[in-house]
């Protein structure tokens, strides 16, 4: 990160980040002379300063200068780039108020997200800072210490970019801010699987999640099952606030889904394939033979054309049924043929005449 390397490089140097430029993307083959031209053409506003040093950035195969301003500068004045050789150079600086801003938007984000500062840095492996030391480190060396955990971090910064499960709490009359179950326990699926963290960690904060009878039955099964895992929880959570259909139900609902009047036939087969998955998940259709019973299904509900029927027809005979998005792609496709050629038809007949047709015939 191009900030970092500013402060690292003042640091070293002793200098002021705040008084301090570095300008990136110089090309390697720029002489001293040349940057000193350019500097002090472009950043003329700013008054005196002092070149301090010049390295070479092989991720960008080229040149970066650190200056030192020797008066106090106008943040407003200082360019974010400037016309140099070989096209433009970068200038970063840091405005007074930077680390105060950035820990203003890092709270606002863990706050939102549940978390705290020093929960981050338990998160990245880093113990140093307790909680209570926190308050009493300044806005600099704080920004300073999170920018060094985070750049030799042992893993990447996935813990903390989990999405907050909402709430839920199973009560009879659930709350406003509540998910219904279904929307909970699909978002709680997908969330842990993104966690890359221990199993302790994510019950923990499967926890944070949950209310009334639901915390309840997540006491109940650790304390039945320590060492229970949060697939297994979900799971249990499913045997007492999922829906109970049976596997019969959810095979007759999928077997007597229809087009609707009117609907396309695509928007049928997406309906249709919510109540697929939920039937095999339940067992009730085996899962090796989804692809044949979708697309048996859609040959009987669907109001079909007869140039889409022989298609279907066609890839039910080669033995190999297509897959949910291989048979999507291929309505889709006849959707799209019948529009355009509707379309056609619409505009040659507000576009005729009346005539022409039976004057060709009569020619002939």
């Amino acid at each position: 990160m191009a900030l970092a390397l500013l402060e690292d490089w003042c640091r070293i140097l002793s200098v002021d980040d705040q008084k301090s430029l570095m300008v990136m993307g110089i090309p390697v083959d720029c002489s001293e002379d040349e940057i000193q031209e350019v500097l002090q053409e472009t950043l003329k506003p700013l008054g005196r300063y002092r070149l301090l040093g010049k390295i070479f950035r092989k991720q960008e195969n080229a040149n970066a200068v650190l200056l030192e301003l020797l008066e106090d500068p106008e943040v407003s004045v200082i360019p974010s780039e400037v016309q140099g050789k070989g096209g433009i150079w970068k200038v970063i600086f840091k405005t007074p108020n930077q680390d105060m801003e950035f820990l203003e938007r890092l709270n606002l984000f863990l706050e939102k997200e549940g978390q705290t500062v020093s929960g981050m840095f338990r998160a990245l492996g880093h113990e140093g800072l307790s909680p209570a030391a926190l308050p009493c480190i300044s806005p600099e060396l704080l920004a300073h210490v999170l920018g060094q955990v985070i750049a030799h971090a042992a893993q990447p910064l996935l813990p903390m970019r989990y999405r907050k499960l909402r709430v839920f709490s199973g009560s009879t009359v659930p709350a406003p801010e509540e998910e219904p179950f279904e929307v909970w326990l699909e978002q709680a699926t997908e969330i842990v699987k993104e966690w890359p963290v221990a199993e302790a960690e994510k019950k923990r904060w499967l926890m944070e999640s949950l209310r009334g009878p639901a915390l309840d039955l997540m006491h109940i099964v650790q304390a039945d099952n320590p060492s229970i895992s949060v697939e297994e929880c979900l799971e249990a959570f499913k045997q007492v606030f999922g829906n109970l259909e049976s596997r019969r139900t959810s095979q007759v609902k999928y077997l007597k889904t229809y087009q609707e009047e009117g609907g396309k036939v695509s928007a049928y087969v997406l309906r249709l394939e919510t109540l697929l998955r939920r039937a095999v998940a339940k067992r009730a259709i085996p899962r090796n033979i989804a692809d044949q019973i979708r697309l048996e299904q859609v040959m009987a509900g669907a109001s079909l054309s007869e140039v889409l029927w022989c298609r279907l027809r066609e890839l039910k005979d080669q033995g190999r049924p297509p897959s949910f998005l291989q048979l999507m792609k291929v309505i889709r496709e006849e959707e799209e043929e019948e529009a355009a050629f509707e379309n056609e038809n619409t505009e040659e007949a507000e576009g005729g005449d009346g005539y022409g047709h039976w004057g060709n015939e009569a020619n002939d």
